[in-house]
């Protein structure tokens, strides 16, 4: 093998190389992108979940501010403010029978504080913000939006149709029930 092939053998090498990086790059870059984009995904129904339980708790239930907190500790990569995050209740009876009433006749979080029955609901909508490729100053990608919304029933007291007395042993009823 003389010296110019082996000089061109290295220059077609390079020219490889330099025609895949670029392609290479941009499936890297597309990849980091889009697991960026389910994370900030993921963080707003966790924002909009993670708060609607805490909501649903009685002692939780009209604390407006607390529950806007705890969604904005876990949206913080979505961008989220506070404006961003809407809470209201669906009260039950006759408004939740179609569920156009029921949104109809939601009551918004600060604005009511009626009292809470058995079977109301929480709802939570929390809207967070992606910024595709902000590495890159060169690109303009459009910003995405993403919305969840959690409804969750605030249990505050439910009767079972028996009392238990002081000293029973739980462990005798439950196995009275199995076969």
């Amino acid at each position: 093998m003389n010296l110019h092939t082996r000089n061109s053998q290295r220059g077609q090498g390079t020219l490889e190389f330099a025609l895949i990086i670029p392609i290479v790059l941009l499936v890297v870059f597309a990849v980091f992108e889009g697991a960026r984009a389910i994370f900030v995904y993921q963080s707003v129904i966790t924002a909009s979940r993670e708060a609607a339980r805490f909501g649903s708790s009685v002692q939780n239930y009209l604390n407006c501010t607390a529950i806007r907190n705890e969604a904005l500790r876990f949206s913080r990569p979505a961008q989220t403010t506070a404006s961003d995050i809407r809470i209201y209740y669906l009260i039950s009876g006759d408004s939740l029978a179609s569920v156009d009433n029921a949104y109809k006749n939601a009551k918004a979080c600060g604005v009511w504080s009626g009292p809470v029955e058995t079977e109301d609901r929480i709802v939570v909508e929390v809207t967070g913000y992606f910024d595709p490729a902000r590495a890159m100053p060169l690109m303009s990608f459009p910003q995405m939006t993403f919305s969840s919304t959690t409804r969750r029933t605030i249990l505050k007291e439910i009767e079972l149709g028996w009392e238990l007395q002081p000293g029973t042993n739980l462990a005798s009823i439950f196995e009275a029930w199995l076969p």
